[in-house]
């Protein structure tokens, strides 16, 4: 299997060069390569993976995803793409029922994730995001009201603006970085390693039982409004003095801190910007499990450029044509990834 996995992304670099899209699945049929997206998804197989190439894909209207699987991007971070370019999404991403143990990794959207294009398609299990940048992601069709979703991962991502959980159970965040926002989320939501950033407002909204865990905590006021309840917040730290209050599940949180990072600007995240802890941080060694508070902490750390899973292109020289005997000669420098 990693034998072909490897042979497909070599063979999506090398078309690369002369198509303006390669999409590359890969699964029981074997390797097939196709110059649109929509031909690509109508061809797919459950459990196939679909590579996607770098370069802002041609897509006027949403992605609506319907069957299980594995998209896979060249990634977003300007300094871990050089050689492919970042894959770009331009438009909102839908992921209907039939969708169910998909899984998208290494893509920049413009736009929204959804469950559900309405309510009778919104009830996707088993969803992983990962190492993905987006605007906001609604776990429904409206992210407020609950339509059978269940079983979403979220981890390694930046969110520029919101969750909207929509009250779905066993929803877990992890060593993501979130601009916005946390609302409707409901007793089996769990926020662990997380860099939230959002400076001002409330960013926990009709939130019901939602667990805070291991978290750093920007905001300068206003965390959450009235409208919160049962909230649980454990081993988190607080730029602010105390925004929580009084509270029997309030244990092992930090406030007032500073002195947390080793470059990071202030507000909205930044690529630019170094999110790692300061050997004398109030953040080290903070955390539930003992481990960093953040998104370097925890069982998942959070991954140096949000590199995809499959082989990652370092370099690549590919010919403006071919030469006198019609060949090509494709040079390609590939790092293996261990996760």
């Amino acid at each position: 299997m990693k034998k072909i996995l490897f042979t497909s992304i070599m063979l999506l670099m090398a078309l690369q060069g002369y198509m303006q899209n390669v999409f590359t699945l890969d699964g029981t049929s074997g390797t097939r390569a196709y110059s649109s997206i929509d031909s690509a998804m109508k061809y797919a197989q459950d459990g196939d993976y679909l590579y996607l190439p770098g370069g802002t894909i041609n897509l006027p209207a949403p992605l609506i995803i319907q069957k299980r699987l594995n998209i896979i991007g060249t990634g977003h971070y300007p300094d871990s793409t050089s050689a492919t370019g970042i894959t770009i999404i331009p438009n909102h991403v839908y992921f209907q029922t039939t969708s169910s143990g998909s899984m998208l990794q290494g893509v920049f959207m413009n736009g929204y994730i959804y469950l559900g294009t309405e309510p009778k398609y919104s009830a996707a299990k088993n969803i992983l995001i990962s190492r993905c940048s987006f605007v906001s992601m609604h776990l429904s069709d409206d992210g407020v009201n609950y339509r059978g979703a269940e079983n979403i991962i979220i981890r390694e991502c930046i969110v520029r603006a919101d969750i909207a959980f929509a009250v779905v159970p066993n929803v877990l965040v992890e060593n993501c970085v979130i601009n916005g926002g946390l609302v409707y989320g409901g007793a089996q939501t769990s926020v662990k390693n997380c860099l939230m950033l959002r400076a001002s407002g409330n960013a926990l909204v009709h939130c019901n039982g939602i667990r805070l865990e291991s978290n750093i905590i920007m905001s300068n006021s206003g965390f959450w409004a009235g409208n919160n309840y049962n909230i649980q917040a454990y081993n988190n730290i607080f730029k602010e003095g105390d925004p929580l209050g009084p509270g029997p599940l309030f244990l092992n949180n930090k406030f007032s801190v500073t002195n947390l990072f080793v470059n990071a600007p202030e507000g909205a995240f930044s690529y630019s910007g170094n999110y790692h802890l300061k050997s004398d941080s109030p953040a080290k060694n903070a955390g539930y499990d003992g481990k960093d508070c953040g998104m370097y902490g925890g069982s998942n750390p959070y991954k140096e450029g949000a590199v995809p899973v499959n082989p990652h292109i370092r370099a690549k020289t590919l010919p403006a044509q071919t030469d006198a005997q019609g060949k090509i000669n494709v040079q390609v420098t590939v790092a293996a990834q261990n996760n």
